[in-house]
């Protein structure tokens, strides 16, 4: 827990996984929705694998663990509306 930016990069990782598994799960992807998944994402990586090199290996592997299963989850979850 001595490194805050893997963790903010771990956050980072999982919106961006639950915000790609939303766009997906709404029939089509937006060049914005696109954007802000891609700019997360790329922070996110960034942030773990800087801590991972640090020797800090949790938030990484959380991360990309998390982030797949986020957008999973927001895939095949059952909403209403658009």
């Amino acid at each position: 827990m001595d490194d805050p930016r893997g963790w903010l990069g771990l956050l980072c990782l999982l919106l961006a996984g639950a915000g790609w598994g939303f766009q997906v799960s709404r029939r089509g992807v937006t060049c914005a929705g696109l954007a802000v998944t891609l700019i997360a994402s790329v922070i996110g990586l960034t942030l773990t694998t800087d801590a991972f090199l640090r020797g800090h290996d949790l938030p990484l592997v959380l991360g990309l663990t998390g982030s797949l299963g986020a957008a999973t989850l927001m895939v095949f979850s059952r909403r209403d509306g658009p």
